[in-house]
């Protein structure tokens, strides 16, 4: 099947898109060539950028669009940023409940235009796609796992300018880094298993995935 502009999910950044993918490749039929993926994935820059209301709009007009996603990063912000994407898409989709629902959301308007929002890590928490990816570390590398935020830590007290909004960004890297290979991106680790596709979070992110493209 070849790649449509019929069915899109809009991310922030690269890591995000291959993230994406490489939890997907274990749960749906996914085509190893971009050309031929069942949804395109675009990412689209920073929240802002996305969460622009002519952007988003603009978007929702495009000919022959059925389904459109969106997958963002929560920060430490995530009442905020849910209502800033209600607000904008109040006109077109009346009915978009008052709180994100913990599945995420999946609604369509009277046309049957369907329409998606997750936001990073589970809907309902702060964080970003590495907090997500944080709960994907599979439990043999637990012991690890806390090893790097206690290196974190002691990077912190010896001047580390990492600020702390991104820790979790910053552990996950670390841990990639001590990997075999080390520092490969969250989609490679995805793909090889390294990061674990299948724990329950990422489970519960392909559910709401597969509902909202009909896969």
């Amino acid at each position: 099947m070849a790649q449509s502009r019929t069915k899109q999910l809009l991310v922030e950044g690269e890591d995000d898109k291959f993230a994406i993918v490489g939890v997907l490749q274990h749960h749906v039929e996914w085509p190893g060539q971009r050309g031929k993926w069942p949804v395109l994935i675009e990412a689209v820059g920073s929240v802002s950028e996305i969460l622009n209301a002519n952007f988003v709009r603009t978007k929702l007009k495009e000919s022959d669009l059925e389904v459109l996603g969106f997958v963002i990063d929560a920060d430490d912000e995530p009442t905020s940023r849910w209502n800033s994407f209600r607000a904008i898409c109040h006109s077109q989709f009346p009915d978009l409940p008052e709180k994100l629902p913990t599945a995420g959301l999946v609604t369509e308007d009277q046309f049957g235009l369907r329409l998606g929002f997750w936001l990073m890590p589970d809907c309902s928490s702060s964080g970003m796609l590495e907090t997500f990816l944080k709960y994907l570390v599979p439990p043999p590398a637990e012991a690890l796992w806390k090893h790097s935020e206690q290196a974190f830590e002691v990077a912190r007290t010896l001047g580390a300018p990492c600020r702390s909004v991104h820790h979790d960004k910053a552990r996950i890297h670390t841990w990639l880094a001590w990997q075999d290979p080390p520092g490969e991106g969250p989609g490679r680790a995805l793909v090889r298993k390294t990061l674990d596709p299948k724990a329950a979070s990422a489970v519960a992110f392909v559910a709401w995935f597969k509902q909202l493209y009909l896969l």
